[in-house]
């Protein structure tokens, strides 16, 4: 993915500013840490970039184009939420599969990038099982 640069970013709701004019580069690689207090816009920025939330204002890049009116599941990006947003009757493998089926990739490419997700974080061989059988740190 090409470098995210956000430039005068202003998100409201209603009367109150969520983000004041953000403006941001991340290069691609780069280890990006983004941390504050409860409240601060850390979720309201991250769900712009994801294209979940539409800015009053401002421009969200990815390298040279601008994302402002492409929707979520046109983005490379993916979000995950802190109730983890999981389909609890679909398998480990169906729910990690579900972004990259939206995206219509060729099946042997999200059959690859699934069994590589799954080893990235120690859960090869969990495939099959449904989501409730995983521990809340699996999950």
């Amino acid at each position: 993915m090409p470098s995210i640069e956000i430039e005068n970013l202003v998100a409201r709701y209603d009367d109150q500013i969520a983000l004041d004019s953000v403006c941001l580069r991340i290069e691609e690689g780069e280890l990006f840490f983004l941390v504050g207090p409860s409240g601060c816009g850390k979720t309201t920025l991250l769900r712009h970039i994801a294209g979940f939330l539409k800015p009053q204002s401002g421009t969200i890049r990815f390298g040279t184009q601008c994302v402002n009116d492409i929707p979520p599941h046109r983005r490379e990006t993916a979000m995950m939420f802190q109730s983890y947003a999981l389909w609890p009757h679909m398998s480990v493998a169906a729910n990690v599969a579900f972004g990259l089926e939206e995206r219509r990739l060729p099946q042997g490419e999200i059959t690859t990038q699934v069994a590589d997700a799954l080893r990235m974080v120690q859960l090869a061989g969990f495939e099959n099982r449904r989501i409730g059988e995983l521990s809340g740190g699996q999950q």
